[in-house]
């Protein structure tokens, strides 16, 4: 038998031949396409990421604690006494006094917005540093004001449970 490209058998090699060049151009088709969607997904965000958020320090784990002590130690050091005012009003006993540890891991919060969120802008970090930098050293500064004339918070935490307890029952009785 003869068929329209003379000998038997020629049309089917056409055609395997014809399937081969189409599979190799599917082949890169598909390859231009997955290069296409890696990059149309890394340069399209679907969602924005959240901003950093603050430590709760009440519920968390001693364990926790100490890692977030730590780190927070070593973003004093590494940044935070970049600043001299800042270094001067953080004395060395900050880490015995909550309330200074709770000005910081706020002042670290933002300062983690400012500088290392993928979303933070010029005025993030202008507001860390016109706003919450000198505004929490100088509350910082006060706080510790005591320990530099010689103080030291080493009492334990003052609880009032016990003398609260009959008023907050003669409101209720009331």
């Amino acid at each position: 038998m003869s068929d329209s490209y003379g000998e038997t058998g020629t049309t089917a090699d056409a055609n395997a031949e014809i399937i081969a060049d189409l599979a190799a151009e599917l082949e890169q088709l598909a390859a231009v396409v997955a290069d296409l969607t890696a990059r149309s997904s890394k340069t399209r965000k679907s969602e924005p990421e959240p901003p950093p958020r603050p430590w709760s320090w009440l519920p968390m784990p001693h364990t926790e604690k100490a890692d977030r002590l730590a780190e927070l130690g070593d973003w004093l050091t590494q940044v935070l006494f970049a600043w001299p005012h800042a270094e001067r009003a953080i004395l060395p006993c900050w880490m015995r006094h909550w309330d200074v540890i709770e000005e910081l891991s706020m002042l670290y919060c933002c300062w983690k917005t400012a500088y290392l969120w993928d979303e933070a802008t010029a005025s993030d970090a202008a507001q860390f540093l016109d706003h919450w930098l000198p505004n929490a050293v100088a509350r910082i500064e006060v706080r510790l004001r005591p320990c530099g004339q010689g103080h030291h918070p080493d009492r334990p935490r003052r609880d009032d449970a016990a003398a609260l307890g009959p008023v907050v029952d003669k409101l209720r009785w009331l």
